[in-house]
């Protein structure tokens, strides 16, 4: 299955669901981080954003790691 071939439909739909990946591996990282434990939590929270040297990993691998299983998915669906 060539995901240059796909519909509109399902580019939308494979961009949704990894940039949902990438928030994901925001907040996944913040709450592994020491920030997570800090007070006044939100300020904390929007400080860490502009350091990404932080985290970058983390929502890099949310992106991959969903847009992958997304495209597991299409494939598997297409086999049948």
């Amino acid at each position: 299955m060539n995901p240059f071939l796909w519909t509109l439909q399902h580019r939308v739909a494979w961009l949704v669901v990894s940039l949902t990946g990438v928030v994901a591996g925001v907040l996944f990282a913040f709450i592994h981080s020491p920030f997570f434990f800090a007070p006044d939590g939100w300020q904390v929270f929007e400080t860490w954003l502009w350091s990404p040297g932080l985290y970058w990993v983390w929502p890099v691998a949310g992106f991959f790691g969903t847009a992958l299983l997304f495209y597991l998915v299409q494939l598997l669906r297409s086999s049948n």
